[in-house]
Parts: structure tokens; C-alpha cells; sequence
């Protein structure tokens, strides 16, 4: 059953490929034209078979190009590269291209050139000739992944979640590609501007995106706004996780908003475990320990009722890829259509996707995934928070200040980010606690894009690993009094002491 599809033919159009390729070399002007139809296709199918054979995940045979007759696709790569270094593909310089690129043969000699050259073509149905060559292609490429698919199901080696990410990855890469970038007049974009002035001015300078409820955080950015890239960054145990899960708890609680998290260090347990200690204000040594009193048992199970309701979800599966990452969140978005965050735990740990001897070392391949990341936020609508690690370089430095060159393994973290957040605790002084619950922080924003720069002042209760807003005006230098003495948000999350379930 599996060979079924692959055994009848597929689909494709001889007449639509010879007639595009001869009226591109007939007018400059369709040239244009069937390149700005084609060009993303055919690179979009060059990169994936050069992926899958170094990956090892496709047999070169199950892969497909652009133009199903292998000369035409041979031409059309001629033109590609003619086209490139600024020549212009006739028969002669078509024909001293294949023979240095040893190709002539496989092309069928001076004939073959002569006979798409010389051929008749309309350059003004040139469009029509490409979009049936590039919708051809994509049903081949659907054909090709769904008939794998289909094998790999009844091969019954794989367990049915791999599967479903490979044909979730694999069928979102095809739907991407149906779309060709081009430009948009200005004019039909202004409907979109004069809403988004409209909401603005509604709200008159309060939050315009999805609020943090850490007040003097929220001035700053106007809330964390749809499609922005947000990196929090900080050195080891300084409290990256905690800081992102005060915002997913605050999201949740407070605005009633889905969020999803991606856990790659600590498993679904060690999370809701830290969420919990937050909420109840109970000591994380205590509940990991079991050793609590009364009092605190009564807490946390209060707490576990009021967080049953909550849209928060946790996915901890280790080292995923980008394209697994993007496809999971996809899944979520049409399950949670409100999703108000996506946060990743974090950056370093997870993996670009490409063969380790695909040639690409970690800073290239952390470089792909900031990408990555940058693209799921304009494509989802939402924002996404992804943690990263800082360099040592903070540490060498007298204040422990950290800068947007510390960033981890990468320079294009910093380019792809809307918004870049550190996170920076104050040393102790000499005669402090070692365990002073408030301990200051400051929320740094090193970067925004569409906003100003500067510190944000919060407090970081150690024993419950928990960010708050910070109140006290006259609290002792190098601490802050959190919101209230149990360092709870002012209105805690709206919630009176709930009996679990």
C-alpha cells in the first residue's frame, strides 16, 4: 500500500515547463517575472533534499525539484546562475555554461538548448506558465512526504509523536512555501496602521501588549507586544527561570491568558514545583523536601487549587529543534487561539536541526535558531521569551553589569531580538544575610526596538525562587520590600483560598 502513490505518475506539466523557460529567454521582462514566481520554490526544494541526504532522513529518491524533467531543471539552473553574475542567458553563453559545469550531456547536448531557445513562447502568460510549474512541484513534494509518512507509520519502528512532528514539520514547510514574498503598497497597509492607532489611543499610554503586571516594566515596553523576539538573559543561578515564570504566572493568573513553556533543562515536575512555591509563598527546600509545617501544607494545597484553572502548558521534552519547536507551538495556537507567550528555557539548549557534518559550527547554528525563533513570533502573532546564557566576560567586570556583547555564542541573538532583558543582582554587602529573602535585582533593558532602554527595580525572594514588583521607598540599600510582606502583587491574583478540585 505504501508504494501506491509513488507507483502511479506524478504530477506534472511538460508543456508549462518548456514554455516558461523559453519566454524567460525570449524577454527580460518575463525573465523577471517567472524568477519572482519560481526562484523561492526551486531554493526551497534544493535546501530540504540537502538536508535530508545529511541527515540521513530521506532517500535521495524520495526528494523532488522544481522542474519534474531533469534537463529543464538543469536549464533553469544555468539561467540561475548566469542570471547572478550578471550576464544574460542566450543559446551561446547557455551552452559555454553546461560544458563548464560538465552538464551538457545530462541536458542533451547543443540540441536540447537550441530547441528551448528557439521555441515559441508568449512572455505575457509567462506568470501562468510558472505558477502551474511551482503548483505541480508543491504536489509532488506533498505526494513524496505523505507517502513517507505513510511508510514510516506502518514500518512501525518510530512512536507515533516522532511521526507526527515529522509530518507536521514536513507539511508546514510545504504550506510555507505556497506563499512568494513580494511587495506591498503602502496603501493597503494603512487600514492596518489607523487599527493599531485606534487601540493605542484607547488605551491612552497604558499597555499595549500582553501585560507583564510588573508595573514599571510594563511603562517601559507598554507590555510584551505580538511578534516581538525577547531575549532575558543572565549568568547561571541568577534567576533567568524564575524571572520567566513569574511572567507566565502573572499572564495566567492575572489576565486569564494561555502560555506555553519550553522546558529544555528542568522537567514539567521541577516547573510546577517553582510555580508552586511562588504562589503559596512556601520555601522550595521545604516542598522538595517535604519538610513543611502545618501551616505550609495548608498553602500549597490552597495552591493547588487555584492553579487546576490555569492555561499554562509545559512541554519538557529535551534538545528539540527549531522546526519541532515551531510545529508544537503551531499545535498549541490552534488549540489556545488567545496564546499570549511562548517562553524557551532555554536557547542554547536547543538544536538547529541540521547534520552535525553539515559544515555549520555553534554559533551558525545558534544563529539559525534565534532566526527561527524570531520567525515563529511574526508567524504565531505572539510574543516569544527565550532565556539565554551570558558569557563569562559579566563576571570578569567590577559591578557584574552585563552588555548586549555578552550574549552567548552568537552576535546575531542581539540583530534578531525586538527586546533584550538582563537580568542583574546586586552584590550583598559584607554583613548581609546570606539568605536576605528580598533580595534587589534590576530588570535591564539593553535593548528595544521600538522602545527606550533602561532599569526596571524588582525584588527577588530567594526561598520561593520568585520575582515581584518591588514597593518600599525606604527600604536599606541594596534590598527591596516586595509588594506587600508575603511579597504577593498587589491583588494577588484575585483569588480568596479555594478548596483544591
Amino acid at each position: 500500500m505504501a508504494d501506491t502513490a509513488v507507483s502511479r505518475s506524478l504530477p506534472f506539466s511538460p508543456e508549462a515547463e518548456r514554455s516558461v523557460l523559453a519566454a524567460m529567454l525570449h524577454d527580460r521582462r518575463a525573465m523577471i517575472a517567472g524568477l519572482e514566481v519560481l526562484r523561492e520554490q526551486d531554493e526551497t526544494t534544493k535546501r530540504e533534499a540537502l538536508e535530508s541526504r545529511g541527515k540521513g532522513e530521506r532517500d535521495p529518491s524520495r526528494t523532488t525539484t522544481l522542474f519534474f524533467h531533469t534537463p529543464y531543471q538543469l536549464i533553469f539552473d544555468l539561467i540561475i546562475d548566469l542570471e547572478q553574475r550578471g550576464k544574460s542567458p542566450d543559446f551561446t553563453t547557455l551552452l559555454d555554461e553546461a560544458r563548464s559545469k560538465g552538464t551538457l550531456e545530462k541536458i542533451g547536448g547543443p540540441s536540447a538548448i537550441f530547441d528551448i531557445v528557439s521555441g515559441a513562447a508568449t512572455g505575457s502568460n509567462v506568470r501562468e506558465y510558472a505558477e502551474i510549474v511551482k503548483e505541480k512541484s508543491l504536489k509532488r513534494r506533498l505526494i513524496l512526504s505523505t507517502n513517507e509518512i505513510l511508510e514510516k507509520a506502518y514500518e512501525d519502528r518510530d512512536n507515533a509523536e516522532t511521526i507526527l512532528d515529522r509530518a507536521e514539520r514536513d507539511l508546514h514547510s510545504i504550506s510555507d512555501s505556497r506563499q512568494s514574498g513580494s511587495f506591498t503598497r503602502i496603501s493597503d497597509m494603512l487600514h492596518q496602521v489607523q487599527e493599531a492607532l485606534n487601540e493605542a489611543y484607547k488605551k491612552k499610554g497604558l499597555v499595549t501588549g500582553v501585560a507583564t503586571h510588573f508595573p514599571q516594566l510594563d511603562e517601559m515596553t507598554s507590555g510584551l507586544q505580538k511578534t516581538d523576539l525577547i531575549i532575558l538573559a543572565a549568568r547561571p543561578s541568577i534567576g533567568k527561570t524564575a524571572f520567566a515564570l513569574s511572567l507566565v504566572e502573572r499572564i495566567a493568573s492575572v489576565s486569564k491568558l494561555p502560555v506555553g513553556v519550553f522546558s529544555l533543562e528542568m522537567s514539567a515536575v521541577q516547573v510546577i514545583q517553582r510555580l508552586i512555591c511562588s504562589m503559596a509563598k512556601v520555601d522550595l527546600k521545604r516542598l522538595r523536601s517535604g519538610c513543611m509545617s502545618t501551616r505550609e501544607s495548608t498553602k500549597v494545597f490552597n495552591t493547588l487549587g487555584r492553579m487546576f484553572p490555569l492555561p499554562i502548558y509545559i512541554d519538557d521534552s529535551p534538545g528539540l529543534s527549531i522546526s519541532s519547536v515551531r510545529a508544537r507551538a503551531l499545535r498549541l495556537k490552534h488549540k489556545e487561539p488567545d496564546l499570549a507567550l511562548l517562553v524557551v528555557d532555554y536557547l542554547q539548549l536547543m538544536e538547529a536541526g541540521t547534520h552535525r557534518g553539515s559544515g555549520r559550527n555553534r554559533q551558525e547554528e545558534v544563529s539559525a535558531i534565534s532566526r527561527g525563533l524570531k520567525g515563529l513570533a511574526r508567524e504565531l502573532g505572539v510574543p516569544v521569551l527565550a532565556i539565554s546564557q551570558l558569557s563569562r566576560g559579566v563576571e570578569s567586570r567590577e559591578d557584574n553589569m552585563p552588555r548586549l556583547s555578552d550574549l552567548r555564542e552568537s552576535g546575531a541573538i542581539e540583530q534578531d531580538a525586538d527586546v533584550v532583558m538582563f537580568i542583574h543582582r546586586k552584590r550583598p554587602a559584607r554583613d548581609s544575610e546570606e539568605d536576605e529573602e528580598n533580595v534587589a535585582a534590576e530588570i535591564i533593558i539593553g535593548k528595544q526596538r521600538n522602545g527606550p532602554v533602561g532599569n526596571v527595580p524588582v525584588a527577588f525572594i530567594s526561598r520561593y525562587a520568585s520575582f515581584q514588583p518591588f514597593s518600599s521607598e525606604d527600604a536599606p540599600p541594596g534590598h527591596y520590600q516586595a509588594a506587600d510582606d508575603e511579597g504577593v502583587y498587589d491583588g494577588d491574583y484575585g483569588a480568596e483560598e479555594v478548596t483544591p478540585f
